[in-house]
């Protein structure tokens, strides 16, 4: 937020001078408003004319100024005046907080009264009076009981008041602000309702001192493994890897919410791709060679679900050779351009001229007789037209000269070139020119506009097959305003596919290029950076077949917490296996005579959870979040997460149609929703940034980099994982209650001698320790209403309690050994921990 007033003051600082000049001339109101107020606001303060009304009526008359935020939610009242009929009655230049029934307001009264009635007719919190000079900012309704005019309101008495305290101004007025409702915060200060609720808070084994665990023997192979075999998506790592080990799969087991967005506000057909034969793409490009009319296909997946690698396997082997000897393959991959993001169409082009040379041309780099053929409708005319005499006279200087053209216009005209090359490759060639922009998701949607409009223009070249792979963000993006509108597209949906699928493909190739001619496999994994021996990397294989591919419930938690998105999963699945938890010695061991060894949850929960790590720790660990944390700058309850991710999940359970939209919750309405719980909206609003931050909730515009109060939310596939873990993990119970941040010294003693005891009775006692400690909290700060809408909040406190063993004693009753098993498990200061 720093950053967004450090621009708004640069740009105020630009017009300062000429708005105290424009008011020094004591305008009327709507020279006032037009010279000086619709300045500040719409170009220093970032407000859209969109979201601005000027006039608006109501029963006692016209707003000069209505602010809305969102989905045109009325925010804020500005009652305009004349430029200098507003004189506070005080001589002081400093801001100031004033009573609003006060003398040194008393000349701004009328005002004040009209922009109460103004404000009460649209239900909005706060409003100002203004001449541009001097601001007055003020709650316009209250729910406390109090009457607006005991109330306070913030004084800006002269214009250089707003210059000396920009910072306070700008949250008191500025677009992000008022959407997020610091302005109220300001108006709550001014009354004195600031409370320091700032908290100590004590740490069993406290995360920030998590310290790495020593790696089994093996680890340091195993992580050379996932690292060249498993983890690794990148084209430039190993593409024989990546195409043979290309899930075909025609739709995924878990269809994500992204796509469903897709299918419903902007494309409707979208069909799967059979992604083992790849006819549906085929057919197309088979059609746009018949009918000489150019096409674009949108390959729509979700970020991580194998776009670029489907590409890459579908124009090397699945496309027949009869076909693929007919192309032109041109891959752009703007993931390589790290320059001025604006400029990155002229380096596409660029990168055009370079792949279409390579494709089409005859020799790299062309000769004379290639740029020739590419240029040749202007050989032609040279040579029978103007030129024609140096032609006739001397062959020779006429070729140095058109030659000099073709260099010049090669350099000077890059665009105009490959339109050139494209023409040559369809007319001179008799071949499809098949484009591909990857990897345009990083950029701004306006640079992602540019390219797809790019990719659109070069249609009118020649007939051309433009694949764009593309996430279900960057379409929902560009489906709001864009070429995407203006321009017919063939869309295609790429599913992803599970974790287990993915992971036993890729044991499979491996198994297969151990399988193989020793020597030749040997310089396979050398060429890699192996230095095992073959035999290693076979037991190693194996391994990783018996954690993840022999075992449904890993494949399946690793599937929900990494959102269904392939690298993330992979990620996930290398963590796990590089664990120390896992204990990889001992599962190879089994496979050659030693003790047989399961991969149970137990140790897998400890080995996602903790990782490499002696205890869990939130900084080290991008998928595993801590749901009971609470803030010690400003503590809200430690249930609060648990509960918008519940009330999230029932609204998305709920919603009986396949509306997307539905599904998602404004955050205005989710603070509304607990403020009845007593719950600060500032509180739900960290809430849910935070959810956001962790990947646990999703924004239904993907373009949102921080949740404002506009934005619509629902929960996320790794958000519901983390309910399950709440309520099914035993070893997630346990490793919140030993790093969550506690109040009370007491408990963090209690649970810590709890700690320490290695057997089935300790840990069910650290477990209801932490569980009534939470309870506890929570009911001193969040309050369930006896109604019917809160019923969801009741069950939800009703489940944690059911952890404990006295409220559900029977949860353990025949687990005995599980509930050992969960045991088995090293903690920082446990005496012999192993």
């Amino acid at each position: 937020m720093a950053s967004d007033i450090e621009s708004a003051y640069s740009r105020f600082q630009a017009l300062e001078t000429e708005i105290k000049a424009a008011l020094d001339e004591e305008p009327n109101e709507a020279d006032t408003r037009l010279k000086a107020l619709d300045r500040l606001l719409f170009e220093v303060f970032g407000w859209s004319h969109e979201a601005v009304f000027a006039e608006p009526h109501t029963e006692s008359g016209y707003i000069d100024y209505l602010l809305t935020v969102g989905e045109r939610r009325n925010a804020k009242v500005i009652e305009a005046k004349k430029a200098g009929l507003l004189e506070p009655a005080t001589r002081s230049k400093e801001v100031t907080y004033v009573s609003l029934s006060g003398p040194v307001v008393k000349p701004l009264m009328a005002g004040i009264r009209q922009a109460l009635g103004y404000a009460t007719e649209k239900g909005v919190a706060a409003a100002c009076v203004t001449d541009g000079r001097t601001w007055l900012f003020f709650q316009a309704s209250r729910t406390d009981g109090r009457p607006p005019l005991e109330g306070k309101g913030i004084l800006f008495p002269n214009f250089q008041s707003i210059s000396e305290n920009f910072g306070r101004f700008a949250e008191l007025i500025g677009a992000r602000s008022v959407l997020d409702r610091r302005h109220l915060a300001h108006l709550k200060d001014a009354e004195g309702l600031t409370v320091g609720d700032a908290e100590q808070q004590f740490f069993a084994f406290d995360p920030a001192e998590a310290r790495m665990k020593v790696r089994d023997p093996l680890a340091h192979d195993a992580s050379l493994l996932f690292s060249q075999f498993f983890s690794r998506l990148s084209d430039e790592q190993d593409r024989e890897m990546l195409r043979d080990c290309f899930v075909e799969t025609g739709e995924s087991r878990k269809a994500d919410l992204e796509l469903q967005k897709i299918i419903q506000k902007v494309l409707n057909n979208i069909s799967s791709i059979n992604t083992e034969h790849g006819g549906a793409l085929q057919a197309e490009l088979e059609r746009t060679m018949a009918s000489r009319k150019s096409e674009t296909v949108l390959l729509i997946g979700n970020k991580g679900s194998g776009k670029s690698t489907f590409i890459d396997r579908f124009f090397n082997q699945i496309l027949p050779l009869r076909v693929r000897e007919k192309c032109v393959l041109a891959r752009i991959d703007l993931g390589e351009y790290h320059g001025d993001p604006q400029r990155i169409v002229s380096w596409a082009i660029l990168k055009l001229r370079e792949t279409l040379e390579a494709g089409v041309c005859a020799h790299a780099p062309p000769h004379y007789e290639d740029l020739q053929g590419i240029f040749f409708n202007e050989y032609q005319r040279w040579m029978n037209g103007s030129r024609k005499p140096l032609y006739e006279k001397d062959k020779d200087e006429f070729k140095i000269q058109f030659g000099a053209h073709m260099e010049s216009r090669r350099e000077s005209q890059p665009d105009e070139y490959v339109r050139l090359l494209l023409d040559w490759s369809t007319r001179g060639q008799g071949k499809l020119p098949c484009l591909v922009f990857d990897n345009t998701d990083q950029f701004p949607i306006e640079v992602q506009d540019a390219v797809y409009q790019l990719a659109h223009s070069l249609e009118s070249a020649a007939p051309v097959f433009n694949v764009v792979p593309i996430t279900d963000r960057t379409v929902w993006r560009l489906s709001k305003a864009g070429a995407l509108q203006s321009y017919a597209a063939t869309s295609f949906y790429l599913p992803v596919p599970d974790a287990k699928e993915i992971i036993s493909r890729r044991v499979t190739f491996l198994k297969g290029k151990l399988k193989a001619e020793p020597k030749a496999a040997k310089a396979y994994f050398s060429s890699k950076g192996f230095h095992v021996e073959v035999n290693n990397l076979q037991m190693l294989a194996e391994a990783v077949e018996k954690v993840f591919v022999e075992n449904d419930f890993v494949s399946g938690l690793i599937g929900r917490l990494g959102n269904f998105d392939i690298r993330r999963m992979l990620k996930l699945a290398e963590r796990i296996f590089l664990s120390p938890e896992i204990k990889i010695d001992d599962i190879i061991r089994s496979k050659f005579g030693g003790p047989s060894v399961t991969t149970d949850k137990f140790r897998t929960h400890r080995a996602l959870i903790k990782g490499e790590y002696d205890r869990f720790s939130e900084t080290e660990n991008e998928f595993v979040s801590n749901i009971f944390y609470t803030d010690p700058r400003r503590p809200a309850s430690p249930l609060l997460s648990y509960y918008v991710l519940w009330v999230l999940r029932q609204r998305m359970n709920s919603v009986r149609n396949d509306s997307v939209e539905a599904r998602h919750w404004l955050v205005a309405d989710l603070c509304e929703f607990f403020e009845a719980c007593g719950v600060a909206e500032e509180l739900v609003l960290r809430c849910v940034r935070r959810l956001y931050e962790r990947r646990l909730v999703e924004a239904l515009d993907p373009n949102v980099k921080e949740l404002g109060m506009a934005d619509k939310i629902a929960i996320k596939d790794s958000g519901s994982a983390h309910i399950e873990l709440i309520m099914v993990s035993t070893v997630y119970i346990e490793q919140m209650a030993l790093s969550s941040g506690l109040n009370e010294m007491s408990t963090r003693d209690e649970i810590r001698r709890r700690a320490v005891i290695r057997n089935n009775t300790g840990f069910i006692e650290l477990r209801d320790i932490f569980i009534r400690y939470l309870l506890k909290i929570d009911a001193g700060r969040l309050t369930i209403p006896e109604n019917q809408s809160y019923a969801q909040i009741g069950e939800a406190r009703r489940n944690i309690r059911a952890l404990t063993s006295t409220d559900r004693p029977q949860r353990h009753h025949g687990r005995g050994q599980h509930a050992r098993k969960s045991r088995d498990f090293d903690r920082p200061g446990t005496a012999g921990a192993r």
